[in-house]
């Protein structure tokens, strides 16, 4: 059996990654922005000054460069894992997750709730227009357990994705 403080922790990282999770589904473009700028000014040799230490094989210098960065990007595997659960999503949750995005970035309201509002103002749209629909209405509920969903398979790939660089 788990001694208390174990559980606790556990709980803790549980929480943070999904918290992690949460953060880099709403935040995808920009993250990836950023590890896209910076991974080029550390596979050119911008930021070191200079060239690669394998002389004569600058392509393969580049290459073995852009790996070395990824390994030591700490955002590196988040990004797959959205990157992959986003793929799988099914066009409704894709909509979704483009709602939600745009009113966690609109800042309409405060408080926990204020995402909740206008997400679901702005995916009943979006599925109106798409369905052609004009009677498309969702829950706050399902909207929330939608959103769990994501999280969840995000952490799910996050964890495999980091089991398998252990093996």
């Amino acid at each position: 059996m788990l001694e208390n403080d174990t559980a606790l922790q556990m709980a803790d990282e549980i929480r943070q990654d999904r918290k992690q999770a949460e953060t880099m589904l709403l935040n995808y473009t920009e993250e990836l922005k950023t590890y896209r700028l910076k991974r080029e000014e550390y596979v050119r040799g911008t930021v070191q000054g200079g060239r690669g230490n394998l002389p004569g094989h600058p392509t393969e210098a580049e290459a073995l460069r852009g790996v070395k960065f990824d390994e030591t990007y700490p955002a590196y595997t988040w990004l797959r894992a959205v990157e992959f659960v986003e793929r799988g999503l099914s066009e409704r949750k894709r909509i979704f997750l483009d709602a939600r995005r745009k009113a966690s970035h609109d800042k309409a309201g405060r408080g926990r709730r204020a995402w909740l509002v206008r997400t679901q103002m702005m995916y009943c749209a979006a599925m109106r227009e798409r369905f052609l629909n004009s009677e498309f209405f969702v829950s706050e509920n399902v909207l929330k357990e939608t959103w769990r969903y994501i999280i969840d398979r995000v952490v799910e790939a996050y964890l495999k994705l980091e089991q398998k660089k252990i093996k």
